[in-house]
């Protein structure tokens, strides 16, 4: 949980901030009590107005102090959680982006969506609570009880036996919905994957008439959810009103025995009124606590998914070399790859070479290891066995940013983020010219841009599947690189459009290209095609070979 801790750091100030607001408070509303006992002990009972007066103009002024006291808490508190929160969910973002294929296995994503938002805005929730009312009621309590054992009264008794009855049920409340908070936080993983799932296959889902279908799996999910809330909050708002019944009772209870010592003289009538106040104090305490405890099987579920995100172990790990020499030559080595939890190699004894101004391609079956091939070069997945070089020295020794500096990767699905087509086009090179744009986007073919500041909406999804795989293209191409990887990103594209892209391609003549396809027509020009079915070379050489 150490790294829970590390966005609080450079809180400090803040937090002591806090303490001193509270011990303000928590003095205001301990002092309030102890006036009104004078009040009505000497003002009222030696018809003293002056007496009243002066005291009820201090109250005033106390009870305005502890105004501003309880506003300042609220502040800081709310200033501290916000922050926290949005530090928290920054790590975890840093971490997740470092994730490989093999992490996003283990924890899915939309559990890690789920973790980013709802588990973070739990724990802000909660460490609200914590800074305005945990640590504000264990100094309320012990501070009226001390001011209880002052009033010296013989009603001590009456706090304990309505403390034991609080503790009791208490206990009860957490027993019964302290499994149901792991159970709210999985359904909600669920949820999210569900919603996720349809969202993503609503053509197919149309396409299939499967909609009725598909609302009813999201229906079972959504009432399993409700059921469990419905459980959990049902309990937990049966506790108000029973709490509620036993400070009742034990004002009656005060009052009752309290009236018996005041006509035998042995208690004050403004005593007895503070009494109830202080008493009304440690119970409201012991009920902040409670309340704390029911919260915190919550938080502590939602931590520890969250520490399961920040203490996962990274297997894609930067190496320590930083310089790769120009226009170097990638070695496949006796390579072979085995997807996590599989039995079978989907890569097997792999022998290659990328060179400077060669094209390389790859052709083969649906599922040979075509694409793995490619996602292994810029270190998306590591070998299983094996070695990938660059100029003789594994790749797993250089820093991850020098190794993808120096690669383009257009994948199989074109892939463009929400806003214009200039800052799609920047991804590719962050200090690109409007004249490098338009030179990469003619080069690509992209020829239904008006201008640069055209909207593309979120996953592309205003444009056709041949014009985002265009734009794909063209931001690979926009500034130089050493090695540049086509994974059949040429399949949405027509054959016309295709070759005058192949043409244009040309002029990337210093660098290694690498071209993953299963159209024959976009390969037959390169240097040397391999042949791969069921993740072995099982042929190379030219087209013509």
């Amino acid at each position: 949980m150490k790294q829970l801790i590390t966005p609080m750091k450079n809180k400090i100030g803040q937090i002591i901030a806090i303490f001193a607001f509270l011990l303000i408070q928590v003095y205001c509303d301990l002092t309030l009590p102890q006036y009104t006992a004078d009040i009505v002990n000497i003002g009222i009972q030696n018809a003293n107005f002056q007496y009243i007066i002066d005291n009820g103009v201090v109250m005033l002024r106390m009870v305005a102090v502890s105004a501003f006291a309880t506003v300042g808490v609220s502040y800081f508190s709310s200033r501290v959680s916000s922050s926290y929160a949005k530090d928290l969910r920054k790590i975890i973002y840093k971490k997740v982006l470092r994730f490989s294929n093999h992490e996003l296995n283990n924890i899915s994503r939309s559990s890690l969506i789920t973790r980013t938002t709802n588990d973070v805005n739990q724990i802000q929730g909660v460490l609200g609570f914590i800074f305005t009312t945990l640590i504000f009621a264990p100094f309320l309590g012990i501070g009226s009880i001390i001011k209880v054992f002052e009033l010296q009264t013989n009603l001590s008794w009456i706090i304990i036996v309505n403390f034991i009855a609080i503790i009791i049920l208490l206990a009860i409340v957490i027993v019964k919905v302290l499994p149901y908070f792991k159970i709210t936080q999985e359904i909600i993983d669920r949820i999210n994957k569900t919603a996720r799932e349809i969202l993503i296959g609503i053509p197919v889902i149309k396409a299939f008439v499967r909609q009725d279908f598909e609302e009813n799996k999201f229906r079972k999910v959504n009432k399993e959810f409700y059921d469990v809330n419905i459980h959990v909050f049902k309990t937990i708002l049966l506790m108000l009103p029973l709490m509620t019944l036993i400070m009742n009772l034990m004002v009656v209870l005060i009052l009752y025995f309290g009236a018996y010592d005041a006509i035998n003289s042995g208690i004050l009538t403004g005593d007895i009124i503070a009494f109830i106040q202080y008493a009304t104090m440690i119970v409201t305490s012991f009920l902040m606590i409670g309340g704390f405890f029911i919260m915190l099987p919550r938080i502590l579920v939602s931590g520890r998914r969250i520490n399961e995100v920040l203490t996962t172990e990274i297997t894609i790990k930067d190496g320590e070399l930083t310089e790769i020499s120009k226009n170097p030559t990638i070695e496949f080595k006796n390579v072979s790859y085995k997807y996590p939890g599989s039995e079978k190699e989907t890569l097997k004894n792999i022998n290659f070479s990328l060179k400077p101004g060669r094209t390389t391609a790859i052709i083969g079956g649906t599922g040979s290891g075509k694409s793995t091939i490619l996602n292994l070069i810029p270190r998306l997945q590591d070998p299983s066995s094996g070695e990938i070089l660059i100029d003789g020295k594994n790749i797993k020794n250089f820093k991850l940013k020098s190794l993808r500096d120096k690669i383009s990767f257009t994948p199989q699905k074109a892939i463009l983020f929400q806003g214009d087509v200039k800052s799609n086009m920047k991804i590719g090179k962050s200090n690109a010219s409007d004249e490098e744009i338009n030179n990469a986007l003619n080069l690509a073919q992209v020829d239904f841009v008006e201008n640069l500041s055209e909207e593309i909406a979120q996953g592309g999804s205003n444009f056709s599947g041949g014009q985002k795989q265009r734009l794909s293209i063209a931001r690979a191409i926009i500034d130089h690189h050493e090695f540049y990887l086509f994974d059949d990103c040429f399949s949405a594209l027509d054959m016309n459009t295709e070759r005058k892209i192949k043409n244009n391609l040309k002029d990337l003549k210093d660098s290694s290209v690498l071209i993953v396809s299963q159209r024959i027509s976009t390969i037959m020009d390169a240097d040397e095609i391999l042949v791969i079915d069921n993740g072995e070379i099982v042929d190379r050489g030219t087209h013509e070979k």
